[in-house]
C-alpha cells in the first residue's frame, strides 16, 4: 500500500464535493448570498490546517469510511442539510467522479495536474480571502509532497487509489450522457489532447523524479500556481455539460436561422420573378428604435393598423407594376412587331387592374 494516496483522494473528493454543490445550489435557484456562504463555508472547512496536517502524512489510507466521515463534517459545516440519501447520493458522485479521472489518467504529473485542477477551481469558487489563502498553500503542500516522488511512487499511489475505489460502482448520468460510462458501470476511455503514454515509456520514465520530467515530453501542463494544467481531467464537468449544452443550442438556432433565411430568400425570388402572388412576410422585425423608444410605445388601433397594411400593399403594388413596365420596355426592341401590340394589350390590362384596386 502506497503511503502518499490520502492527499489525492481528499483534494480530488473533496473538489468534485464543491462541484456537485455548486451545480445543485444552481439548479435549486438558491440566491447568490447563500450560494456564496455556503461554497465559502464548505471550502473553508475542507482545507482547515488541523484537517490538512492529518491528510498530508506519509502513512496508508486504511478505510474508505474513514475519508467519508471527514467529508461528511466537512459539508455540514455550512448551513446545507442534508439527509442520508443525499448524503449517499453526493458520495457516489464524488467516488465515481474520481475513480474515471484518475483511471483516464495516462501519466503520473496528469495525476498530479487533475489535482490542480481541482484546487484552481477552489480558488475560483470562493470569495473568501482567508480561504483562497488557504488553497495557496495547499498548492505548494501538493507540490512539496509529491515533486520529490519518482514517477513510479505517483502511479503506485494512483494504482492504490482505485484499489480502494473499486468495490464502488455506481452509474452517474453525466457520464452515461457523454458516453464515458457503459450500463454496467465500467468507463470508456476516450483519447483527449493530453496523453502521456507512461505505460508504453514505463521503463524510461519509472525512477525518474516527477520534478525532472520535461514537461515538454509530456504534453505540457504546469505546477505553477496559476497556470494552464494542460489537461481538462479534474475541471468542472457539470460547468463543461452546461457549456456544450448552450453550444448545441446555439448550433441548433443557427441551423433554424439559416433554413428561415433560406426560405425567405426562395420567397424573394419568386416574388421579383411573378411566380408568388401572396404577400411576403419577414421572419421578423427589425427595430432601430433605442430600448427607452420601444418601451414607451403604445397599442394602436387594429382598424387603423389594417387600413394602413392596406395602403402599404396597394402602394408595394404598384411600385411592382411600374417596374415590370420599364422592364417591359426594355426589351421591347427584342421583340417583333406582331408581339408589340399583344405587349400594349398586356399593359392595358395591368392599367385596369391598377385601376379597379
Amino acid at each position: 500500500m502506497s503511503l502518499h494516496t490520502t492527499p489525492i483522494l481528499y483534494l480530488n473528493m473533496g473538489g468534485e464535493m464543491l462541484y456537485v454543490l455548486r451545480q445543485r445550489l444552481k439548479a435549486q435557484k438558491i440566491s447568490v448570498d447563500k450560494t456564496i456562504q455556503v461554497l465559502d463555508d464548505v471550502t473553508t472547512a475542507l482545507l482547515n490546517p488541523k484537517i490538512l496536517s492529518s491528510i498530508f502524512v506519509e502513512e496508508p489510507l486504511t478505510e474508505m469510511s474513514i475519508l467519508r466521515s471527514t467529508l461528511e463534517c466537512v459539508v455540514l459545516s455550512s448551513i446545507v442539510k442534508l439527509d442520508i440519501n443525499s448524503m449517499n447520493k453526493l458520495f457516489d458522485l464524488m467516488t465515481m467522479m474520481v475513480k474515471y479521472q484518475l483511471t483516464a489518467a495516462t501519466g503520473p504529473r496528469e495525476v498530479i495536474l487533475l489535482t490542480l485542477n481541482h484546487t484552481d477551481a477552489m480558488r475560483d469558487m470562493v470569495s473568501n480571502t482567508n480561504a483562497q489563502q488557504c488553497i495557496g498553500l495547499v498548492h505548494h503542500m501538493v507540490i512539496d509532497f509529491y515533486d520529490h516522488l519518482t514517477c513510479e511512487d505517483v502511479w503506485n499511489a494512483r494504482n492504490d487509489c482505485l484499489k480502494l475505489l473499486k468495490p464502488y460502482c455506481v452509474k452517474v448520468s453525466i457520464l452515461l450522457s457523454l458516453g464515458l460510462q457503459n450500463d454496467d458501470g465500467s468507463f470508456n476511455l476516450v483519447h483527449h489532447k493530453y496523453n502521456e503514454k507512461y505505460e508504453e515509456n514505463r521503463s524510461c520514465y519509472s525512477g525518474m523524479k516527477l520534478h525532472d520530467m520535461d514537461s515538454k515530453h509530456c504534453c505540457g501542463g504546469s505546477f505553477n500556481l496559476c497556470d494552464d494544467r494542460g489537461t481538462l481531467l479534474g475541471k468542472n464537468m457539470y460547468s463543461m455539460t452546461y457549456e456544450m449544452s448552450k453550444l448545441a443550442s446555439k448550433q441548433k438556432n443557427e441551423a433554424q436561422l439559416k433554413d428561415c433565411g433560406a426560405k425567405a430568400e426562395l420567397g424573394m425570388l419568386a416574388v421579383q420573378l411573378g411566380t408568388e402572388e401572396t404577400s411576403y412576410k419577414r421572419p421578423f422585425t427589425l427595430n432601430l428604435l433605442s430600448n427607452d423608444d420601444s418601451d414607451n410605445v403604445e397599442d394602436s388601433d387594429p382598424k387603423e393598423d389594417s387600413k394602413n397594411d392596406m395602403a402599404a400593399t396597394k402602394h408595394e403594388k404598384t411600385v411592382f407594376n411600374e417596374e415590370y413596365k420599364t422592364k417591359l420596355d426594355n426589351v421591347r426592341a427584342d421583340f417583333s412587331e406582331d408581339k408589340l401590340k399583344e405587349l400594349e394589350h398586356q399593359m392595358l390590362i395591368l392599367e385596369i387592374l391598377e385601376k379597379a384596386e
